[in-house]
Parts: C-alpha cells; sequence; structure tokens
C-alpha cells in the first residue's frame, strides 16, 4: 500500500509492525500535516465477518478512551473494502522489545512502568473497558519512556456476561488469566492478572510458563503456582514481590479488586522499598477444625490401640489416663455444642453497608441480628471519613445470625505535599501529581516568551502546599513564544496598514514619507519587517509611504540671463531640486558656453522649487507644480 492515499487523506508511508489480522503503517495525515498510524486490516480478512466485526470493536473500545497513557484513535473508515484505524503515532519500541535490550529491568524502573500502565486499565476500566489481551507486544515504550497501551482487538464491554473466547486469546497465551483459559468470566480483574505476568517478566527477563504448545501453557496457568527463583529477586524489595504474587493468584477474587488498589501499594513501595504489602502472598488453605477432630483416624486408631496394653519395640504402651479421656470428652462437647448453636441459627442476607456512614452501617448490620468489627481505617480519595469502603462477608452474602461482618473505614484524604512541576513537560507534570491522587482539574495553554511550547510555567496551588488527595490542581502550560506572522502591507492606504499591524498585536514604529513612481500619495510602498516573516508580538512595524506618484516637468533655461560673459566661455552647470521640506538635491550637472539655452526635464510631486547654479553661484529658487 505504500504511496497510496486513504480517504483522500492519509498518505501510507511504510510498514511499521504487523499482526495475526491487520498491518500497521507509518502515514501523513495531509490535512493536519502530521504523522499518523494507520492499522489495516489484512485483505484476507476483508470478508470475514467475524474479524470485521472485531477490528471494528477495536476501533469503538479505543476511540472511547483519552488517557496519556493509551495510544490515542484519530479517525476510522473504509475504503476500497479496506478497513482502517487512523492511530497516535508513538515513536518507540513495544515493551517486549524494551526488556529483550535490557535483559531484564531494575525494580524502580518496573515499578514506574507498571504504575502508568495500571493508570492506563484503571481509564479503561472505569469507562467498563476490559483490554483482555495485555501483554508486553501491546505496549509501546516512547522515546520519552511512556508506556501507552494499544491493540485493542479483543476488548469488550463488561457486563454479567462478558465470557472470553478462549480462540481469541490463545495467541497470548503466555500472559493469559486461568479463567480466560478456562473460557469463563473475565472482569477487571483479568486484566489486572495478566498485568502481573508483564510485571514478573520486566522483574526477571523471561515469563513464568512455556512449552511446546499454548494449550500446555494454559493449563499450566489454570493449575500450577508462580513462583519467584532467588536469582530473581536479587535488590527487589519484598513489598513488590507480594504485589505481583497477588496479581498472578488464581482465584480472581484473591487479586486486588482493581488498578487503584494496585497503584496505590504500588505508590507505597516506590516510596518505601521496605514497605510491607498485607495480604499479598499466596493464601493457605485453612484445614477444618472440627472434620478433622470428629473424623481423624489417629483418634480412632488410639481408641483401637488402647482397648489394652500394646507392646511396641518390647516397652508395653500404658493407656491414656482418666483426665486425658476426660478432657477429649469436654472438648467433644463443646464442640458440638458449639456446632449445634450454630446449626440452629436462623440465617440471614449480610445488608450492603458499603458507601454508608459507620452509624447508618452498624445500624443495618445490628438490624439484620449481625456484629460489627472495625478492622482497619484506610486513606481514601473516593469514600467520605468515617465511611465504610469495603465489607466481609460481601453484601447479598447468608450466614447465620450473629455472625461479624467486617468492616475497612475510610480515614478520608491523606495530607500530601504538592510538588513542583513548573518546568517540566506537561505529560511529566500531570504524571507526576495523578501518582501523587492530585486531580488535573484544568490545563490553561497560553503564550510564554520565557519557556518553550508544552512547558508548564505556573501552578496553583502553589508548589510546597499540603493539600488532601484528590485536591484539584489548575496547570498553565506555555504554548511558546506569541508570534504572528507579517502581513504584506505594501499597496495597502497608511490607515489600513496601521489596522493590520494592530490587529496582529504588533506596534505603529516610524513612517517615512518619499516619492514613488509606482504608487499614488499615502499608499505603502514598502515596510519593515519584511512580508511573511514570523515576528514576536509587540515587535515595531517601519512603515514607507508614498508623497504621491512621480511626474516629470521639462524648464527651459536661458544661460546667458544669468551670466554677462563677453566672450561666451565655458561654465559648470547645475539644477537642484528643492521638496516641501527643504531637502535639496542636484538633478543635472553638465559644462556649456555662458550664452547656451538649456532644456531640462525634472522629476518631483506636488509643489516644488528648482535653483540653477553656475560656476558655485546659485539664482533664485522658482517655483515648479508638478
Amino acid at each position: 500500500m505504500k504511496g497510496e492515499l486513504l480517504s483522500n487523506r492519509y498518505e501510507i508511508l511504510e510498514v511499521i509492525g504487523q499482526g495475526g489480522m491487520a498491518i500497521v503503517y507509518k502515514a501523513t495525515d495531509t490535512l493536519l500535516n502530521r504523522t499518523v498510524a494507520v492499522k489495516v486490516l489484512k485483505k484476507e480478512f476483508n470478508e470475514n465477518e467475524q474479524f470485521i466485526k472485531k477490528f471494528r470493536r477495536e476501533s469503538q473500545a479505543a476511540a472511547s478512551l483519552s488517557h496519556n497513557n493509551i495510544v490515542n484513535v484519530f479517525d476510522v473508515g473504509v475504503e476500497n473494502n479496506n478497513h482502517y484505524i487512523v492511530m497516535e503515532y508513538v515513536k518507540g519500541d513495544t515493551l517486549k522489545e524494551y526488556i529483550k535490550k535490557k535483559g531484564k529491568l531494575s525494580w524502580k524502573e518496573t515499578i514506574y512502568l507498571a504504575k502508568q500502565i495500571a493508570f492506563a486499565l484503571d481509564h479503561a476500566h472505569k469507562n467498563k473497558i476490559i483490554h483482555r489481551d495485555i501483554k508486553p507486544h501491546n505496549i509501546i515504550i516512547s522515546e520519552e519512556i511512556i508506556p501507552k497501551v494499544t491493540d485493542f482487538g479483543i476488548a469488550r464491554a463488561i457486563t454479567s456476561s462478558t465470557v472470553t473466547l478462549v480462540e481469541e486469546t490463545m495467541g497470548s497465551v503466555h500472559y493469559i488469566s486461568p479463567e480466560q483459559a478456562r473460557g469463563g468470566f473475565v472482569d477487571e480483574r483479568s486484566d489486572l492478572y495478566s498485568l502481573g505476568i508483564v510485571m514478573f517478566e520486566m522483574l526477571t527477563g523471561r515469563v513464568p510458563f512455556d512449552g511446546d504448545n499454548s494449550v500446555a501453557i494454559a493449563i499450566r496457568h489454570i493449575q500450577e503456582e508462580i513462583e519467584f527463583s532467588e536469582d530473581d529477586l536479587d535488590d527487589v524489595p519484598e513489598g513488590l514481590e507480594d504485589i505481583v504474587l497477588k496479581l498472578i493468584r488464581k482465584n480472581p477474587k484473591d487479586r486486588y479488586e482493581n488498578a487503584r488498589e494496585l497503584i496505590k501499594d504500588l505508590l507505597t513501595v516506590q516510596s518505601d522499598s521496605k514497605a510491607k504489602i498485607g495480604d499479598a502472598k499466596q493464601p493457605v488453605k485453612k484445614q477444618s477444625i472440627i472434620p478433622a477432630i470428629l473424623t481423624g483416624s489417629k483418634f480412632k486408631n488410639e481408641k483401637k490401640e488402647n482397648k489394652g496394653d500394646i507392646k511396641k519395640n518390647g516397652d508395653k504402651v500404658k493407656k491414656p489416663s482418666a483426665l486425658i479421656v476426660a478432657g477429649l470428652i469436654v472438648v467433644f462437647a463443646l464442640i458440638i455444642f458449639i456446632a449445634g448453636n450454630l446449626l440452629a441459627a436462623d440465617e440471614v442476607t449480610v445488608p450492603d453497608v458499603k458507601g454508608l456512614s459507620l452509624d447508618e452501617a452498624v445500624k443495618l448490620i445490628e438490624d439484620s441480628n449481625l456484629k460489627f468489627e472495625i478492622e482497619k481505617t484506610e486513606s481514601s480519595t473516593e469514600v467520605p471519613d468515617n465511611h465504610v469502603i469495603s465489607q466481609s462477608p460481601s453484601a447479598t452474602t447468608v450466614i447465620k445470625e450473629g455472625q461479624t461482618v467486617k468492616l475497612i473505614m475510610s480515614g478520608g484524604p491523606k495530607d500530601v505535599t504538592m510538588p513542583n512541576v513548573v518546568g517540566k513537560f506537561e505529560d511529566e507534570g500531570v504524571r507526576d501529581l495523578e501518582n501523587l491522587n492530585f486531580v488535573v482539574k484544568e490545563i490553561n495553554r497560553q503564550f510564554n516568551d520565557e519557556y518553550e511550547a508544552g512547558i508548564i510555567y505556573e501552578q496553583n496551588p502553589l508548589p510546597n502546599t499540603t493539600l488532601k488527595e484528590g485536591a484539584e490542581i489548575v496547570l498553565y502550560v506555555s504554548k511558546g513564544k506569541d508570534t504572528a506572522v507579517m502581513k504584506n502591507l505594501v499597496g495597502m492606504t497608511v490607515e489600513e496598514a496601521k489596522s493590520a499591524i494592530l490587529a496582529d498585536g504588533l506596534q505603529i514604529g516610524e513612517i517615512k514619507e518619499v516619492a514613488s513612481s509606482k504608487y499614488e500619495k499615502g499608499i505603502v510602498v514598502s515596510q519593515s519587517p519584511e512580508a511573511n516573516l514570523e515576528v514576536n508580538k509587540n515587535s515595531v512595524v517601519t512603515l514607507t509611504v508614498s508623497k504621491g506618484k512621480v511626474k516629470s516637468k521639462t524648464v527651459n533655461i536661458d544661460l546667458g540671463s544669468f551670466t554677462n560673459y563677453d566672450p561666451p566661455k565655458k561654465v559648470d552647470v547645475k539644477v537642484i531640486l528643492i521638496d516641501q521640506d527643504n531637502v535639496s538635491s542636484i538633478v543635472y550637472q553638465k559644462s556649456h558656453m555662458s550664452d547656451e539655452k538649456l532644456s531640462v526635464t525634472l522629476e518631483g510631486v506636488g509643489v516644488m522649487y528648482y535653483q540653477v547654479e553656475i560656476d558655485g553661484e546659485k539664482s533664485d529658487a522658482v517655483v515648479i507644480t508638478f
């Protein structure tokens, strides 16, 4: 397709990537004069309705998102049965290539990249879009080391029936979640599992599972636990290991509930490498105490052996004492009593108290004949102070009366010191603020002579101000120097030229007048700066204006009337022209005999004067009108 012009707008330049169903080209948007990436469905799929739907789904999913860490979609279309998507062109490597070049990444760079990928997923998930194919191949690292998520080819809207299609994702099997591999229900936590595998690869330089075929690898994701080796974790904080292990748990319920929770833990480890991340290790299956005691073979065997004295290694083993037997009877009785009470208690449905104040939550819980316990308090920008962030068991769970509902309460937003982002590029400054959970409410773009385009030159509130998480920030970003392209003023009247100068934010400088052979009086003859030059606003513009169009007139001069030489002799003759500003110029100079008669043609504008000078002696000035 090289050289083709799609929709009479996108000029295809070269191939920059290729996937299973599409080819990506570098192209020029001739309308906006910018470089873009154009993803074109392969010709063999042009008649395949399933692939066309999948391709359209990608464009619809990505086009609904707008985030600094997601590749923007500008346009979609079909021409000559070629289905295409026009996207932001990001110059750089895929994360897969980036990892290969480095071998593996440091823990600090892993957190830096993972955090921004998580921001992208958080944005997509809040817009009800699951990516479903997170892998290093679908993350581009720009030249500014900013990760951008792309390829929403199998993304789907989150619904109650979001079930994965295994055949669509087997190409990404190294990063597939267990529920995707089984063809089950997927949600935001499936993307987080894949991100966990990507983080594992960033830290180790390898994928956790490999095999001879896709099915074998998928089965390993379903059945086998993922572990780091000792060599993998040189200098890696334990907290970061905990985060990855929590992301890649087999059961989605054991993972992070959403990307925002993940980001908070990443920020914690980033700011304190010794920080502990609670409840992040793989959960240990707890043995049931009651069944173990009631059905344990050890007790039964002891009971059989204790029917009489048993010899072991030649020694007689004594029967258990009456005290031990009595103790066991008491334990059994207590167990049976507790179990009986639990079985006898009525069942109730756990109320939904998330988002409620503590008083409201306690009333609902106690009205349901349940107890409550405040497990811990966490800072939150989304849930008000003294309101419930989460509960366990979750709402609608059926449990026995008298059991306890554990609550995690909000302590409200925590205090954060406002960083100084003045002098940083917009993307970097916004990222720093969002990493601290501030909200960039508004970005004002204005011209600024001191800062180049795209640089933040002012922020509100000011740096080092103590604010609450979630506080709204206003940034001022430079559009560069305020310039104007100099208009062509030649041929305009003086008034028209003045109006044009002021309209472009420039200043009117000196206005000179000269005679013109081309322009009538009051018309601009020349300007400085010249037309089409880019100049700073408030620059001074100088005009040269015509006094009037130059006309010519011939005068007859009798040299004898000015001299009394007898006999006549050769004399030096000059004719001097004088304008209304008393500026004189020699317009004729030649030697003649003192008694000659001359005809001299003069050029000028309006009323002027001329003088005849013979051998240094000037005559009186004579008026001449042109």
